[in-house]
């Protein structure tokens, strides 16, 4: 998305003023707790109801939301195909040759493939709620507080934010190409690809030293200063956290007894 990074859905967020450690409990409790479940209801529950968190009181439009669930969706997608003719076990539903090898998907392939699937699911919503939330500043402040060394935090902050220059660099470069059709023949393409990691070898090279020459210029000492605009934990914010979750082991505690046990 060039328009509307993650960054700036952030910003944008109605959860952008509440503590980073409130919003990293809730998604790290639900991911833990979607990865030690043994049944695919409890990922899905914890993926819908963040999605709707996101969706409503976050007022994060759907559209937006879709295309940020797209790209692992499609990873997701190989990888239970891959899934379901790797695993074995139970009754064979469709097999079918392929050369010399004999093809078959079977029940317990199809099972591990749903958990799986529902996992995946619940972990990547938990993932992106952090990211949806949570400015990448404010995850800085959050690790000075949490007394990560600061030479490591820097570090991040200079990677984080060259990420962009070098998208940015890369999908004006590569639109210059096109519209001169770089990419109209086979070997076109390869001698404009060739050109293209070049010039972003040299252009980023030349940032980093405008970067230097600018922090020399405002006479850094080693520390990045960060504008620290949290607020400090809230009751009102942290209860309905600690609620949500205690229903998720719940529900996860229920999905793990025997059907006979529960009734």
């Amino acid at each position: 998305m060039i328009e509307i990074n993650l960054d700036h859905i952030a910003q944008q967020s109605t959860f952008r003023h509440i503590h980073p450690g409130t919003k990293l409990f809730l998604a790290l409790g639900s991911l833990i707790i979607c990865l030690v479940s043994p049944s695919p209801v409890v990922p899905v529950v914890s993926g819908i109801v963040l999605s709707l968190i996101l969706i409503i009181p976050g007022r994060l439009s759907p559209l937006h939301y879709a295309k940020i669930l797209l790209g692992p969706a499609v990873f997701l997608i190989m990888s239970i195909i891959v899934l379901l003719f790797m695993h074995g076990g139970g009754d064979v539903i469709w097999q079918f040759p392929v050369f010399w090898i004999n093809c078959s998907i079977t029940t317990g392939a199809v099972r591990e493939s749903i958990l799986v699937l529902c996992r995946v699911f619940g972990c990547s919503v938990s993932l992106f709620f952090i990211v949806l939330t949570t400015p990448m500043t404010d995850l800085f402040n959050g690790m000075k507080q949490a007394h990560i060394p600061i030479e490591l935090i820097d570090l991040m902050m200079i990677v984080y934010r060259f990420i962009f220059i070098f998208y940015s660099q890369t999908v004006e470069i590569w639109q210059a190409q096109v519209m001169r059709l770089g990419y109209r023949r086979p070997k076109e393409a390869i001698r404009s690809f060739s050109m293209l990691c070049g010039m972003l070898f040299i252009s980023s090279w030349s940032a980093g030293e405008d970067l230097i020459h600018a922090m020399d210029c405002r006479c850094y000492n080693g520390v990045f200063p960060v504008l620290d605009q949290t607020e400090p934990v809230q009751m009102s914010s942290f209860i309905p956290v600690l609620v949500y979750l205690t229903g998720l082991c719940g529900i996860l505690v229920l999905a793990t007894q025997p059907v006979g046990a529960i009734l």
